[in-house]
């Protein structure tokens, strides 16, 4: 553990909590942690291959809901992923939570301090106990395989982790633990993929002239090559277009994994756009074509949808995106 890194304490203190199978929260009450142990785990995390059946999201039967039924609820709050799950909780459904991982590392750098949504996660649940059981491992090892080792839009493979307790704040205090479910999933690594195919493609940092219409492209059609390998390399002109393609592809099957296990209520945001460089406006605009969209796979899924976005700037596109497409969010915190 570093020396004076306390988000490195805050990591190892909740490990600790984990293995004695219990802690106590700020008010003075005490956790039994008993049966969030590795073994439970085990039937609890689900790895799904980038061959699973998860690829035919896009021609299955979408659930239905009477004419009267209320819209998804869209929530747009400028807040972290562990802030997004404490404004839903009141609701008392079933959460899912998206895991913006990485494709390697268990928890990302949490060990070390590292400071991004996945490690904020793993610091403060148990999530990564489910990570490290074989079946969690199987996700860590495709990608280190020789034939995807270098393949830097990762893959469509999946773990969905059942019953996960986020048990510490962002600040680090014990708090009620709190039940959902978790989806880990690796965004394109977008910045290595434009370095290697010969485009530096602006990042959310760098908006090109003409506003947020410049980023958007037409959609390529979604990937249904359910192969491990990387797509074959595109001209440079291309390669937008082509990380376009897969993360629709790979938000569609993360929204019908969620769907197929009963999440009502999620705890999605801006996937993919911090050191992965994908593009803001792509991201959100996705969001609106799977979820939103005159023609939206899963317009009829799920009740609410939170989109939790640590900073302003993002939290402004994904508004403007949104709003573009004749969509309000509700409650927004922005």
């Amino acid at each position: 553990m570093p020396l004076g890194n306390p988000l490195a304490k805050i990591a190892a203190d909740t490990l600790a909590a984990v293995e004695k199978g219990s802690y106590t929260d700020a008010e003075g009450n005490t956790h039994s942690l008993d049966d969030l142990g590795k073994s439970e785990f085990s039937s609890a995390t689900e790895f799904y291959p980038p061959d699973s059946p998860l690829s035919a999201w896009a021609t299955s039967t979408p659930p239905t809901r009477d004419a009267d039924a209320p819209k998804t609820e869209l929530l747009l709050s400028k807040c972290s992923t562990l802030e997004g799950v404490q404004l839903l909780l009141p609701r008392a459904r079933k959460i899912g939570v998206l895991n913006f991982a990485s494709a390697t590392r268990p928890g990302g750098g949490f060990l070390g301090g590292a400071r991004a949504q996945e490690e904020s996660i793993a610091r403060s649940s148990n999530l990564y106990s489910s990570l490290m059981t074989p079946t969690g491992q199987r996700f860590y090892a495709h990608h280190k395989s020789a034939a995807n080792t270098k393949n830097k839009y990762y893959s469509h493979s999946m773990i969905y982790t059942q019953g996960v307790q986020l048990i510490r704040s962002d600040d680090g205090a014990w708090i009620r633990p709190a039940r959902v479910d978790i989806l880990t999933s690796a965004a394109v690594n977008a910045g290595v993929v434009r370095q290697r195919e010969g485009k530096d493609g602006d990042s959310e940092e760098d908006e090109p002239k003409g506003g947020i219409k410049a980023y958007f492209k037409p959609a390529a059609a979604a990937a249904k090559d359910t192969s491990t390998s990387a797509p074959a390399p595109a001209p440079a002109k291309d390669v937008e277009q082509t990380i376009e393609s897969v993360m629709r592809e790979r938000m569609g099957r993360l929204l019908y994994l969620f769907e197929k296990q009963g999440a009502q209520d999620l705890v999605l945001g801006s996937f993919g756009t911090g050191v992965f460089q994908n593009k803001v406006p792509m991201v959100a605009k996705l969001w609106v074509e799977l979820l939103v969209g005159p023609d939206a796979r899963f317009r009829h899924s799920f009740e609410t949808v939170a989109f939790a976005i640590i900073d302003q700037k993002t939290c402004a596109v994904f508004k403007e995106v949104f709003e573009e497409s004749k969509v309000d969010f509700k409650g927004s915190g922005t």
